[in-house]
């Protein structure tokens, strides 16, 4: 597999140096998700992209797939085609360096198949879970009514030693969730089935990030399904082995901390943790948060130093709060990255966003004599915010970005919610407007990347929009996206670049092309 990537590297650095290309147009595009497009990365380096699609129906009953590789400049490498079954639908797709892995859904099968593709064409492993009624029924609701525009994440990449997925699943009177691992380089997978140990009656976990040999999630259990107090576990599993490593709960002792975000410190086996914290007796799903917590754990789950940076505080000395934990028009914050540079600096970047009343719920409940698809309770997604900590994650510095703010609505029984665990749901089902962080490889620059609608005098439209930290320094960028196209996405590309995709539904058309930023 290592010499398929050598040959494949090499080939991307070849046909560079012929060819600087720039834009591609791929036609015959019947159908195709935005979630199955991606990024090539060597670590942390962009070597080019990737597209998953429906090429042609060749009968009733099949259609034919096709993988397009391209370099960073958007010249194409290999192309890698095979036929399935019609209602085969891909709900992920994820690479890490050595293959191509895509999670495949039979709705008509009740089955999950896995798939990894080497650089070849050849498939190198596949994988097959077959669900229960109950379970099939959960991940439909977890995927919800795809579209093109979906971009759910569930898969996800762990360095070159494979991937990772998880999803709900119904075990008698459990409502949990499995957890999976498959490796790149061997035919080898598990399984870690929490409904084994589970004692509460609901439980779903989100996937943070890997540190060291571990797989590391949040766990939020419930004792009822509706309401009751959520608690908040940690939980590490051992990448080789699938065995339980720790799960601690971060409500032990000071405060009950919420973590979201997850980062390896350079130079450490720890990890940091990053998220909100309230009272010890605080009440999540009604209280405000007092403010940002930053954990450092070693591999054995526990808690090696601890700082919280209060609203009231420590923030407030940069941003403006009220009593209940929010930031002025911001609302709530969720962390979306946390990024360490060179100097020895940590910045956490975040998203605004607010629990307000859905007038849609509300009505649609009324009509249904309580019941209803739409949850009475939906989220408002509010502005960009970047939060700046020292080595000991005290706060520096931290700024808002003004952007226009978009309501989303939630499915039933999202108002049970506590407002972080809605904000995790709004994250997998791509609610938020934040879309990458790029991070040259000396880590002295980096670029926050964001999607917004702008309606003014003189332009209507959706822009993207890009915070740079350079030399010290923080600047902005915005580039007005105007098209027919029906959908574009925005992905990283070299640096000071970013690569635009639009798909023309009508044309069966695939267009990229490269763009600088100032």
């Amino acid at each position: 597999m290592k010499k398929i990537l050598t040959l494949l590297l090499c080939s991307f650095m070849a046909t560079t140096a012929i060819k600087a290309q720039g834009k591609l147009s791929i036609e015959n595009v019947r159908s195709i998700y935005i979630r199955n497009s991606g990024e090539i990365m060597d670590g942390e380096e962009l070597k080019g992209y990737f597209v998953f699609y429906i090429s042609d129906k060749v009968d009733s009953k099949t259609n034919e797939y096709t993988v397009q590789i391209m370099d960073m400049n958007l010249n194409k490498i290999k192309d890698i085609k095979f036929e399935d079954d019609k209602n085969v639908q891909v709900l992920e797709s994820s690479y890490n360096g050595q293959s191509i892995m895509f999670l495949f859904y039979n709705k008509k099968e009740k089955t999950l198949e896995y798939r990894a593709y080497g650089f070849d064409g050849k498939m190198l492993s596949t994988y097959t879970k077959e669900l229960t009624s109950r379970s099939k029924a959960l991940l439909e609701q977890t995927y919800g009514q795809k579209s093109d525009e979906g971009q759910n994440e569930a898969l996800f990449s762990v360095g070159n030693q494979g991937y990772v997925t998880v999803y709900p699943v119904k075990e008698g009177k459990y409502y949990t969730y499995e957890v999976n691992f498959f490796f790149t380089d061997k035919r080898k997978q598990w399984s870690y089935e929490a409904a084994e140990e589970q004692e509460d009656k609901w439980a779903s976990a989100m996937y943070l990030g890997s540190a060291d040999s571990l797989v590391i999630f949040e766990v939020i259990k419930q004792k009822r399904l509706m309401g009751g107090a959520p608690h908040s576990w940690l939980l590490g599993i051992n990448i080789y082995t699938g065995k339980k490593v720790f799960e601690v709960s971060t409500e032990a002792e000071d405060y009950k901390f919420y973590p979201m975000n997850i980062s390896p410190i350079r130079g450490s086996s720890n990890f940091l943790l990053m998220g909100t914290y309230y009272e010890p007796d605080g009440r999540v799903m009604k209280d405000a948060s007092l403010g940002l917590a930053a954990w450092t754990i070693n591999t054995s789950g526990k808690p090696i130093a601890k700082k919280y940076n209060s609203w009231e505080g420590e923030i407030g000395k940069y941003l403006t709060t009220d009593k209940k934990g929010r930031v002025a028009d911001l609302g709530y914050v969720f962390f979306h990255e946390i990024l360490q540079t060179a100097d020895g600096n940590f910045f956490a970047i975040g998203e605004g966003y607010k629990k307000v009343a859905s007038g849609l719920g509300i009505a649609t409940a009324i009509l249904n004599q309580g019941s209803g698809s739409v949850a009475t309770a939906k989220l408002k997604i509010t502005d960009m915010v970047t939060f700046k900590f020292n080595d000991k994650f005290e706060i520096k510095d931290a700024k808002i970005y003004d952007k226009n703010s978009n309501s989303q609505e939630m499915q039933s029984g999202a108002e049970f919610l506590s407002p972080h665990t809605m904000a995790v749901a709004a994250k997998a089902w791509g609610f938020f407007d934040y879309d990458f962080t790029q991070t040259n490889k000396e880590h002295t620059r980096f670029s926050v990347c964001y999607s917004d609608y702008v309606r003014s005098k003189d332009f209507k439209g959706k822009t993207f929009n890009s915070i740079t930290y350079n030399e010290g320094k923080m600047s902005t960028d915005k580039i007005e996206l105007t098209s027919k196209a029906k959908w574009m996405r925005v992905h990283p590309a070299k640096t000071g670049s970013v690569m635009i995709m639009e798909y023309f539904k009508k044309d069966k058309r695939l267009e990229m092309r490269l763009e600088k930023l100032n």
